[in-house]
């Protein structure tokens, strides 16, 4: 019994000592499992292969007229799936794209809203449709067409008809 347990014995003389006791092949009969475990692994890969091939539309010669069916039936589902996900994918980021553009047109409203409250301070109060101009998002036209004003040599102070971006127009402005 001490041979058994000796620190000098590996794992492999026990089930070695074991088999030569019991008179039986345990590695063979362990090899020949590995073996047939490998020849079921390799089957399901060659049938694997053969079913991408078949859905890239290859090696379809040997299908009978309902496997190509079948296999037209699963690509179509699938084709269905991606497409599904596809479209999900696009919504999330069309979603996305609005909150920003939300969140920017409020960050832009409140910029506005204090160029507006900065222009009052400095040159009095503004007329109402300088205002609406600037709500609407033409300060930046306002502002470059009194830099380009400035610099003309006309005399009078008055505005072309401006076309805004969301369909309004602010006509007749006079700067302050």
């Amino acid at each position: 019994m001490e041979q058994y347990i000796s620190p000098s014995t590996s794992t492999k003389n026990i089930y070695d000592q074991y088999q030569n006791a019991l008179g039986i092949d345990l590695w063979g009969t362990q090899y020949e499992k590995m073996q047939e475990h490998l020849r079921k692994l390799n089957d399901v890969n060659h049938k694997l292969r053969k079913e991408i091939r078949q859905r890239r539309g290859e090696d379809l010669d040997d299908l009978s007229i309902d496997h190509l069916r079948d296999l037209e039936q699963h690509m179509t589902e699938s084709l269905n799936d991606v497409r599904g996900r596809k479209y999900h994918v696009i919504k999330t980021q069309n979603d996305t794209c609005r909150k920003k553009v939300k969140n920017l047109e409020e960050r832009h409203g409140n910029l506005l809203m204090e160029y507006e409250a900065k222009l009052e301070d400095q040159y009095g109060l503004v007329d109402n449709e300088a205002a609406v101009a600037l709500a609407n998002g033409a300060s930046a036209n306002l502002f470059a067409f009194r830099l380009h004003h400035g610099h003309s040599h006309h005399h009078h102070h008055h505005l072309p008809d401006l076309c805004l971006g969301d369909g309004y127009g602010a006509h007749e402005l006079r700067l302050p």
